[in-house]
């Protein structure tokens, strides 16, 4: 495949399979054999339309053979040529002129190893690739200018059915990558019983974190303890904020008289510092069980207080209300945060990781607990239309509208598969990136979630203004919008109980999984719009 635009690149890849399903689907899916199928091959451009003698070595794609669709564990051999478009000539047996295919972007990503074949070694089957991450040689002792290469390798269906990619990129060993850069091999992997999965479909990651979808490994925190969810002060006097890059997800909920707060959900990481901390909402009532966590806040009004403490003496929870004398010890007063700026209350309270861990100890909840997983990808390195994502739309800026002049931007940035983020703040009179306090990390999400629900003002008053609090919906279901790698899916979001993840849905059916690192989760008014563009 050339190298198109992600919209087009996307609808030819689909359309292919999707005519290579329709005329490999037997009569009768549901009772028959799976039998493997090649779709047609992609010719090559036209040679006047191709550069020629460009100095040194170069490469240009030029045609393919189809794509396949096969059942769990079957292998084909793919073939894809390659133009000599350099002034040099490619030669097998001299390290520094031989042309190799590599492992490239956007999955698995360069020079990774691929699900798809390999030589059995990290993690990958054996198909007889030259290595890992090297899909196949040369076929020619030598490859002169103007000539084509014809590679020839072999692939292996994975057991899990799904739509399973390896990009491609020609490479002379020990030299340089040569181009073309976005080309990608698709595999669509059938049911046992031959009928086909939802176009963009995977398994979710088994070994990962479960709320931010990184892989486990030998040396990191223990996966059976509890999440800490930290009420943390989001007004303009207590940015920065601190510790907020280490968290796994944050929600940016509304309280009252429109403004927000942050709830960070920290697990698989232990920040030197948190803060600023501030005081409990019924919003918490509704996070806290689902990451099996400890609530970590600085008080909250009469109401809220005895609601929290039936909920922990129901285990639902843990309870550590800075007022309580098994957990004031976890919190802490500063005179100017890890910036420089100064502090004054209430927003100069934060605390550690390590001491609400001893203060969970304490409160009796250090007994080991299984957090449910959100549904993640299993590596950052994915084709952007993975899990769930056909159908989405190109989507680079945000616009979360909270009021008040605190609305939030996003800006996507395709080199690092990020999300800047951006508060408008009146003291500077502009928008200002967010960036954390402790480590001076500027905030990079991988996810950004938008639940619309129904957000109700309750009867509790939260401050000397007579301001109501609010309460939020979090059970049930309604329409969401998802951003990822750039791009927009709306759909349906459920969750049965508290305990419970959410199950993201999009509008053509398919469950959506998230991209490995931090989430934003935005709960809004569902008479709200999210634009974006």
């Amino acid at each position: 495949m050339r190298v198109l635009s992600v919209a087009n690149a996307i609808a030819l890849v689909l359309a292919m399979l999707l005519s290579t399903v329709t005329s490999a689907r037997p009569a009768a899916a549901d009772t028959a054999t799976c039998s493997s199928t090649v779709g047609a091959g992609i010719p090559p451009p036209a040679v006047a339309s191709l550069p020629q003698g460009l100095p040194g070595f170069h490469a240009t794609w030029y045609g393919q053979s189809g794509y396949m669709s096969l059942c769990p564990g079957d292998t084909s051999v793919a073939t894809v040529a390659y133009y000599n478009t350099g002034s040099n000539g490619w030669v097998l047996s001299k390290m520094g002129q031989a042309a190799f295919l590599g492992t490239n972007g956007p999955e698995p990503g360069a020079d990774q190893p691929s699900i798809l074949g390999g030589d059995g070694t990290n993690g990958t089957p054996n198909t007889k690739w030259p290595s890992y991450n090297r899909v196949a040689a040369q076929p020619a002792e030598y490859v002169g200018p103007g000539q084509v290469a014809w590679f020839q390798f072999t692939v292996k269906a994975p057991t899990t059915p799904g739509v399973y990619v390896v990009g491609l990129r020609p490479v002379i060993e020990g030299a340089q990558w040569m181009e073309d850069i976005g080309v990608f091999w698709v595999v669509w992997v059938k049911k046992p019983d031959g009928t086909m999965p939802p176009p963009s479909y995977r398994a979710p990651c088994a070994t990962c974190w479960p709320l931010n979808g990184l892989q486990m490994a030998a040396g990191q925190p223990n996966v059976a303890r509890r999440a800490l969810n930290v009420r943390i002060d989001n007004a303009p006097a207590a940015r920065p904020h601190t510790g907020t890059a280490q968290a796994d997800v944050i929600f940016e909920t509304l309280v009252e008289a429109g403004i927000t707060r942050y709830e960070a959900i920290f697990h698989s990481q232990d920040p030197a510092k948190i803060g600023s901390v501030r005081s409990a909402r019924l919003s918490d009532r509704e996070i806290t069980p689902l990451v099996r966590g400890a609530l970590a806040f600085s008080g909250a009004t009469t109401d809220e207080t005895k609601f929290i403490q039936e909920d922990a003496a129901a285990g639902k929870y843990i309870d550590l209300n800075a007022n309580w004398s098994y957990a004031g010890a976890a919190y802490f007063r500063v005179t100017q945060d890890d910036a420089g700026n100064p502090r004054v209350g209430p927003y100069n309270e934060y605390t550690t990781s390590n001491l609400l861990r001893e203060a969970t100890n304490r409160a009796g909840g250090g007994d080991p607990v299984t957090i449910p997983s959100w549904g993640f990808l299993d590596s950052v390195n994915h084709i952007d239309w993975a899990g769930g994502f056909y159908g989405s739309v190109t989507a680079t800026n945000i616009t979360i509208p909270y009021q008040h002049q605190n609305d939030v931007h996003y800006a996507y940035d395709a080199a690092s598969r990020t999300y800047a983020r951006y508060q408008f703040d009146p003291n500077f009179g502009r928008y200002v990136r967010e960036v954390d306090a402790l480590t001076n990390t500027a905030i990079a999400a991988r996810n950004i979630i938008a639940i619309y629900t129904d957000v109700v003002t309750t009867a509790i008053v939260e401050d000397s203004l007579g301001s109501l609090g609010v309460n939020v919906r979090t059970t049930g279901t309604g329409h969401m919008s998802i951003f990822r790698d750039g791009r927009r899916q709306d759909g349906t979001w459920f969750r049965g109980t508290i305990f419970d993840p959410w199950t993201f849905v999009s509008d053509s059916g398919e469950q959506i999984l998230l991209s490995p690192g931090q989430t934003w989760v935005h709960m809004i008014p569902s008479t709200w719009t999210v634009p974006s563009n």
